[in-house]
């Protein structure tokens, strides 16, 4: 397989949209089965308020994934969009169920409270993915977004080496 579906999620990060939706569908194309570019295709219609296309896309990607966390997290964003708050509250129930230390689902916990609208919950998780060392790279995560303006996450990107000022 081609850097296509890696490419897809360095243009989700970068809020290239339209770009990550090409790159998602030519992955697609080549694996219809591929788990992780129903997600990232998922994510960019997400961004884009298709909103009925990204939970297609994203169901799909739990299940081609068999559950992933990060495929969970955005399909939790999507079903909040959509208005179906309790769907995407199972979808947190369920990754704090599952987060241990030695699994630890903090980051995708914070990107669903923080669709939920509860940053405090969102900051708190986002602490215990620090203390746990989770790989920093989450932070630009799109669905993390609404806290960019939060002093807290400010201080959190600054105290692991991710300020960019």
């Amino acid at each position: 397989m081609s850097s296509t579906p890696i490419l897809a999620e360095l243009l989700a990060l970068a809020h290239s949209y339209d770009e990550a939706i090409k790159q998602s569908r030519k992955t697609l194309e080549m694996d219809p089965n591929f788990g992780l570019a129903h997600n990232h295709l998922g994510q960019a219609y997400l961004q884009k308020h298709m909103i009925k296309e990204s939970i297609a896309e994203l169901q799909d990607a739990v299940a081609l994934s068999g559950g992933a966390a990060t495929c969970m997290a955005n399909l939790a964003r999507a079903y909040v969009a959509a208005g179906r708050r309790s769907d995407a509250e199972a979808q947190l129930d369920d990754l704090q169920k599952r987060s241990s230390p030695l699994h630890s689902y903090a980051s995708e916990v914070a990107v669903i409270y923080t669709a939920l609208g509860d940053r405090n919950q969102a900051m708190a998780w986002l602490e215990r993915g620090a203390a746990d060392r989770f790989n920093p790279g989450v932070l630009l995560r799109p669905g993390l977004d609404p806290l960019r303006g939060d002093p807290r996450f400010t201080d959190l990107l600054h105290r692991i080496g991710l300020d960019w000022k």
